[in-house]
């Protein structure tokens, strides 16, 4: 696997159409507001980690998704500061099924 998709998402999310250059799912993360229940946005986090980190894709992808789902603090509301928190906190959680 060579980029995290959605087929590769494991947890429901909604679905809203973006322009392809909207900052909420383009270009660099910054202060742009980050909706973790939003499909786009989720995938937009993890691919630009999965790509630009250097981490592996599928098993970091999918820890990526848990930790952002089940573990990511409710006032954490921008991109990077989401990306920050998973930096920060990557060896403080193991991920667990679904």
């Amino acid at each position: 696997m060579d980029t995290f998709e959605i087929p590769d998402l494991v947890y429901e999310y909604s679905w809203s159409q973006y322009e392809k250059d909207d900052p909420r799912i383009s270009g660099i993360p910054d202060t742009t507001e980050f909706n973790r229940k939003e499909g786009r946005e989720a995938l937009y986090i993890i691919k630009y980690l999965t790509d630009h980190v250097g981490w592996g894709v599928e098993s970091f992808g999918h820890k990526m998704e848990f930790l952002i789902h089940n573990k990511l603090p409710l006032e954490i509301k921008n991109q990077k500061d989401t990306i920050k928190w998973i930096e920060n906190n990557w060896n403080n959680f193991a991920v667990t099924a679904k």
